[in-house]
């Protein structure tokens, strides 16, 4: 099914699930952070993702509206030692984050290492709660076999972390409906799974979402769509 600004049924269970990425690039300047900050609150997205460097302006920006600051966390490679991670967690807390999406480490994961991953993400949460945040953990999926996945996410369920979340964007792979599938299978009712890399369109997030998904990233290409179809704000669905 092809969504027109018709379907809003569907545009109303879409947007308040996305977390908004055109900031998450390596060349994002303050002007294009504000941009997508405007963008995000027009939409009424669940979050403005950021990295590190502009928690404080992307909390001002979005700050009453509704829409959360989401920040990236060992972003993108998860191979930080713990105590940066959490050091890391701590700051950007204090400086306004609302959500945390925690990239596992993925070397160590590869390695079988499964207690010092495990770890990792708990002393994650650990921070996180103290600031009655949650934590979403990355698994970057396209390095993993589907054992490995599963095995990924019962780490990420015992270390108590939220969210199970695909990829980061920047590995190989993306979200795709095996994975999500495959992930709430795993996690059952016990966590919530978001899809995230190469989501390419609203069509995508509707699929993910009604096969398990409670979050979708959306970058650009999404905004591009539905505004192509005429929705240019929340008012319009």
């Amino acid at each position: 099914m092809m969504l027109t600004k018709e379907n809003k049924e569907e545009l109303r269970e879409i947007i308040p699930k996305i977390d908004y990425t055109p900031a998450l690039l390596p060349e994002a300047t303050k002007d294009m952070v504000v941009k997508a900050g405007e963008e995000a609150v027009r939409y009424g997205f669940a979050t403005l993702d950021v990295y590190p460097t502009w928690v404080k302006l992307a909390s001002e920006l979005v700050k009453g509206t509704g829409v959360g600051v989401l920040v990236t966390i060992g972003f993108p490679h998860g191979s930080t030692v713990t105590e940066a991670k959490v050091a890391e967690t701590e700051q950007v807390l204090k400086d306004g984050a609302t959500e945390i999406d925690m990239v596992i480490n993925i070397a160590r994961m590869l390695e079988g290492d499964y207690d010092y991953v495990r770890n990792d993400i708990k002393a994650v949460v650990d921070c996180a709660k103290k600031y009655g945040r949650g934590v979403k953990a990355i698994l970057e999926v396209g390095y993993l076999t589907d054992e490995q996945k599963c095995t990924a996410a019962r780490l990420a369920r015992e270390a108590g972390a939220e969210y199970v979340k695909t990829c980061t964007g920047f590995g190989p792979g993306k979200a795709c409906l095996h994975d999500i599938l495959l992930l709430k299978e795993t996690v059952g009712d016990k966590m919530k799974v978001k899809a995230s890399g190469g989501v390419a369109s609203l069509e995508d997030q509707l699929m993910f979402i009604r096969n398990g998904a409670d979050r979708v990233a959306g970058r650009g290409n999404i905004l591009e769509q539905l505004e192509s179809i005429g929705v240019y704000s929340s008012k319009d669905i």
